[in-house]
């Protein structure tokens, strides 16, 4: 099983970032195989073709369709702007489409409000369902993002506890299916 985790925010400051970051840091200390699809480093163009129409996709877009069709699991780690989930993200994932189909989808929203960004899950799961993925249905949410990590660390042993069992049972979901 490989896991792409998708950092959804290209945000200067982002927090959201350092949790994808946290997830993967988690996820090699089991020696489960993933990789970090950061929309920022990735720095798509707004779409225009998708990889499938494009009549000459570069270099980035080859790499990362190459990536995405060795991946078994999706993650998206995503902060919420403005009741939903960033542009950023939704247009580097729209370049691609059948390369999720039939793929497992989890989702961590993000937020610095008491509501963890809960409109950006619910609307990141209808996503995901869209892109014909098989969705899992309960999602982790942070709220109060500002206050969970110490210079890059995770600090907050509550989250980090919920963290745990969501991905714990995210992956015991993602193995049945797999």
């Amino acid at each position: 099983m490989k896991i792409a985790i998708i950092s959804g925010s290209a945000r200067p400051g982002r927090q959201s970032h350092q949790v994808a970051l946290e997830v993967k840091n988690r996820l090699d200390k089991i020696s489960i195989g993933n990789w970090l699809w950061d929309v920022k480093e990735t720095d798509l163009p707004l779409l225009d073709y998708t990889f499938d129409s494009h009549p000459s996709p570069g270099d980035t877009l080859k790499a990362l369709k190459s990536r995405l069709d060795e991946t078994n699991v999706f993650l998206i780690v995503s902060p919420e702007h403005n009741g939903s989930y960033p542009g950023s993200l939704k247009n580097s994932m729209d370049y691609f489409f059948q390369e999720y189909s039939g793929k497992v989808f989890g989702i961590v929203s993000v937020s610095s409000g008491m509501l963890g960004g809960i409109s950006a899950a619910k609307s990141l799961q209808q996503y995901a369902n869209t892109l014909q993925g098989i969705v899992y249905p309960p999602y982790l949410i942070t709220p109060k993002v500002q206050s969970l990590f110490s210079n890059g660390i995770l600090s907050d042993d509550s989250y980090a506890g919920r963290m745990d069992k969501f991905l714990n049972d995210f992956l015991a979901f993602a193995k049945k299916l797999h």
